[in-house]
């Protein structure tokens, strides 16, 4: 997936930090063989590398997007088009949990995904170069 310079994005509410990495894990076989995460799995596109991708839970939801999004990579490149994306400054109510897939194009086969402790919702793919 040649997507080099693309960052997607996602929002959420999960119940704890430790919900929201195993959301993201990938996991292994003994001979090696990877496992598709729950994240992977459940928006349908299953392998993604695992340098590429960023998460971050906060204990206090938040809604304001610069917040939101500033201990992440390169997001001074992307806030302002995720903030275009949402048409302004903050989100309608407040998430606590944030998934980056850098080098990424989402292809949005689903735009949400709930499970019984952690709910994310796709935002945008966005380039952040």
């Amino acid at each position: 997936m040649g997507f080099y310079g693309m960052v997607s994005v996602w929002f959420g509410v999960s119940e704890s930090f430790q919900n929201l990495e195993e959301y993201v894990d990938i996991g292994y076989t003994k001979y090696g063989d990877a496992i598709d995460s729950k994240f992977g799995t459940n928006f349908e596109f299953g392998y993604y590398d695992e340098d590429n991708i960023e998460i971050c839970f906060n204990e206090d939801p938040q809604n304001n997007i610069e917040d939101i999004l500033s201990d992440f990579s390169y997001s001074e490149q992307f806030i302002p088009r995720i903030k275009e994306l949402i048409n302004g400054e903050s989100l309608s109510h407040d998430i606590n949990s944030v998934i980056v897939l850098y080098n990424f194009k989402y292809s949005e086969v689903k735009s949400e995904d709930k499970s019984k402790n952690i709910e994310m919702k796709f935002i945008g793919t966005v380039p952040y170069e």
